[in-house]
């Protein structure tokens, strides 16, 4: 599990703190839709900017990216694009704060 450290906001200098956010993932060209839900993140209380740990960022594209390649890659569309849920389990917001 990813630990999300106590940092100050780099948009406005306000106080962030640990958070489980979502995300809405779409492409220009594709009508395809993948919704993640439950990502830990660090979320200003002033301007509520968010910082998506790198590693986490990068296991989510790896989910995301072949959803978007296989709708791409059909050549003949039998439904319409389908909106894809992916939710991760809840943890307390406190298993994944480090100090």
């Amino acid at each position: 599990m990813a630990l999300i450290k106590k940092r100050k906001c780099p948009e406005c200098g306000g106080e962030m703190e640990a958070k489980l956010i979502n995300l809405n993932y779409k492409r220009e060209g594709v009508d395809l839709e993948v919704e993640v839900i439950g990502i830990p993140a660090n979320v200003c209380t002033k301007c509520f900017y968010r910082i998506i740990y790198g590693k986490v960022a990068k296991y989510i594209d790896s989910l995301v990216d072949p959803l978007f390649e296989s709708e791409i890659s059909c050549k003949e569309k039998l439904l319409p694009s389908p909106h894809v849920g992916i939710q991760f389990p809840f943890l307390d917001r406190d298993a994944y704060a480090g100090l």
